[in-house]
């Protein structure tokens, strides 16, 4: 009798109640098990929770699109300091970033069917360009 294995290229079943917060925990408890330093476990976390606090902690990462993604980079929350002034271009990158690594690592490991960034960065650069000014 043969015996059955699991492809490992199948991915788990993806959990369509994941919310925004859920994804944070679980992103930053994969990057503390790869073995990242805590400094960069601790940046990462406050990135995400800028992401949290402009699109919603509770906001389930199904209910995510394209569009919502590339209006929270044009977001002041992401392009500005609190004093209005315009944030460094690499404060920036990192913050947009790190929502797209945790969203790609997210459907990479089954935890979304599939990631709301666009694969062509430059569709989020164009559409975050198209936003009005706050």
């Amino acid at each position: 009798m043969a015996r059955k294995t699991k492809s490992k290229s199948a991915p788990a079943a993806s959990e369509p109640t994941l919310t925004l917060e859920q994804l944070g925990v679980r992103y930053l408890e994969h990057m503390e098990r790869e073995g990242k330093s805590a400094g960069t476990v601790f940046s990462y976390g406050m990135e995400l929770k800028l992401a949290q606090a402009e699109l919603g902690a509770q906001t389930l990462v199904a209910d995510l699109t394209a569009e919502k993604i590339a209006a929270f980079n044009a977001s002041p929350r992401v392009t500005c300091l609190k004093s209005g002034k315009p944030k460094a271009q690499p404060s920036i990158d990192k913050t947009r970033r790190v929502l797209r690594l945790a969203l790609a690592w997210a459907a990479q490991a089954g935890l979304i069917a599939l990631s709301p960034v666009p694969a062509d960065k430059d569709v989020v650069s164009a559409a975050a360009q198209e936003q009005p000014a706050a």
